[in-house]
């Protein structure tokens, strides 16, 4: 195994090991510990819906004229596990990428959380819209349309991101070699 591939190796631990660890934090984690991804999926349905809604601490976000509230099981963390870890992956099978590396790992974890709050945001306005229109779904029915828009958002963004990893030529960041005299 070359330097690189086992540099490359390395990100990935570290990028599964931070997935492995937002999961075990949040086994124990309150509403308002996940509001850094339930705020703004808030704010993101509340423009797309025009709806109204406020943080009710120990709660969540409530919308009061829809009757919804956004609380902790809502909140993504699950799916930005595993959307870090699909990326993880994905970005695994590019050991070209020199002293780019960093720059990879963070644009991975800032890809995960942007699909996260995206898709979350999806999955709740097509719930609302749902709802409007009158079909109220069961539980088990909600988590699976919830389960089915998150596996989908999930196969399109891999998709994407692979396709991008193909066609794109090696990372230019060369890294820098001490001079050996």
């Amino acid at each position: 195994m070359s330097t690189d591939q086992r540099k490359t190796l390395v990100l990935g631990v570290l990028l599964l090991a931070a997935a492995f660890a937002l999961k075990w934090w949040y086994r124990t984690a309150t509403v308002d510990e996940v509001s850094v991804l339930l705020r703004p999926v808030a704010t993101l349905v509340g423009l797309a819906s025009g709806e109204a809604w406020q943080w009710v601490a120990g709660t969540g976000a409530l919308f009061p004229d829809a009757h919804v509230l956004i609380d902790r099981s809502c909140s993504g963390i699950n799916f930005l596990v595993i959307a870090l870890a699909t990326f993880t992956f994905l970005v695994l099978r590019r050991s070209d990428a020199g002293c780019g590396r960093p720059v990879l790992a963070l644009l991975t974890l800032c890809g995960a959380v942007a699909l996260t709050v995206l898709a979350n945001s999806g999955r709740i306005l097509l719930m609302l819209w749902l709802q409007r229109l009158g079909l109220h779904l069961a539980p088990a029915a909600h988590e699976a349309v919830g389960a089915f828009f998150f596996l989908a958002s999930l196969l399109l963004a891999s998709v994407a991101l692979d396709r991008l990893l193909r066609t794109t030529t090696p990372l230019p960041v060369p890294c820098a070699h001490p001079s050996t005299p």
